[in-house]
């Protein structure tokens, strides 16, 4: 390798990281856990029979790439099913599948906003998000999380024609929720668009599962709704669902769409017989609700902070990133995994073992990670 000043700037980073006990690797598959309260699956449906049977037929042998961006040529016919099933999902004029949540995110913002638009982003929303911003030239302004009276002083004193509110429904390391009424009632006062992350909420709220939105019955309201297909689902992708019109605009300008090879057969039809499968059964949202919430109340118990947490997600903050890392080694070791979750990721001081409750999690599971828990917390004062 090369000794040029990148390196070496490269290199002081990365020692850096390590002093403070942040230096992060890629994950390692097959290491023996047998409770994995790391995953995104929260319905478990990832190894489910009656989907990977309807996933095979729908594939019909197709298993390679698609070969091409969609604008050159679409292979796969299942891309028009897809999304008429999102969108009726979503109860929305339209859907449209990216290659991920990220790049979702990315692409929707950087098309639909302009150096005229002000984003007013919680300050805890996902990072492609913030990434999605900054590609598009518009205005950031972060609001203080859940902070209502934020959001309202920061739309007031903006001069910008253009206003746009983005919002994670759910919010992937604090397991709470966005108070989406009252964003939507400032939006209508202040003529502003809204965007929802409905990446952790779709599949688990709603009457029909289709997330946050349709929990709070404000599908009229927002304007723009993204999800994914690679948590709840267990498959890959994420989505645009909204107005044929803004559509058209994301078909025409999002470039995460525009220069990627799209998905190929085979992950489409996981997807879609996922979707339905979930559409199928929609009281599994709230039976995993249930369950998280006996784990939280369990762990709580003992005196664990789980944050504001209402969902599947269910936070254990600690003392110290040290502490973090070291209660996941521990956790590890006793066929848990549970990831340690430090900054940049949280605000610093926030540390925290996250757990992801699925449906797979027996009251055995459940009972035994508790006791771990505490077995700790006894030892580390």
């Amino acid at each position: 390798m090369n000794e040029t000043p990148l390196h070496d700037r490269i290199r002081r980073e990365l020692d850096e990281r390590k002093s403070l006990n942040l230096f992060r690797t890629v994950g390692k598959s097959g290491d023996g856990a047998g409770i994995d309260l790391s995953t995104n699956s929260y319905l478990a449906l990832h190894d489910n029979a009656e989907i990977l049977a309807e996933a095979e037929r729908l594939a019909n042998h197709c298993y390679c790439g698609n070969l091409a961006s969609r604008l050159i040529e679409t292979r796969s016919p299942l891309y028009p099913v897809l999304e008429a099933e999102l969108a009726e999902w979503k109860k929305t004029e339209s859907a449209l599948v990216f290659n991920s949540g990220y790049a979702a995110n990315l692409g929707i913002i950087q098309a639909l906003c302009a150096r005229n638009t002000q984003v007013f982003c919680d300050r805890l929303s996902h990072a492609s998000i913030i990434d999605g911003i900054l590609l598009s030239g518009a205005s950031l302004s972060r609001y203080a999380h859940c902070d209502m009276a934020d959001l309202e002083r920061r739309i007031s004193a903006s001069s910008k024609g253009e206003r746009l509110i983005v919002t994670d429904s759910v919010f992937s390391m604090n397991g709470d929720v966005a108070p989406l009424a009252d964003i939507c009632a400032i939006a209508q006062r202040f003529k502003c668009a809204v965007m929802v992350d409905e990446a952790h909420a779709t599949g688990v709220f709603g009457e029909s599962c289709a997330g946050y939105v349709e929990e709070c019955g404000l599908e009229k309201d927002v304007d723009v709704v993204m999800g994914t297909l690679s948590k709840s689902v267990a498959g890959l992708g994420g989505f645009f669902a909204g107005s044929s019109m803004l559509k058209d605009c994301l078909v025409n300008k999002a470039r995460s769409l525009i220069y990627s090879t799209a998905l190929p057969q085979s992950v489409l039809a996981h997807n879609i017989a996922s979707v339905r499968y979930i559409r199928r059964h929609p009281g599994l949202g709230k039976a995993l609700l249930a369950k998280a919430q006996s784990f939280r109340a369990e762990i709580a118990s003992l005196g664990c902070d789980t944050l504001n947490s209402s969902t599947q997600i269910v936070p254990s903050i600690v003392k110290s990133d040290t502490d973090a890392v070291d209660l996941s080694a521990y956790l590890l070791l006793r066929g848990i995994k549970a990831p340690a979750i430090r900054p940049p990721t949280v605000p610093a001081g926030t540390a925290r073992i996250r757990f992801s409750i699925h449906l797979g999690c027996t009251h055995d599971d459940i009972a035994f990670v508790a006791s771990c828990l505490n077995d700790w917390k006894k030892s580390h004062g």
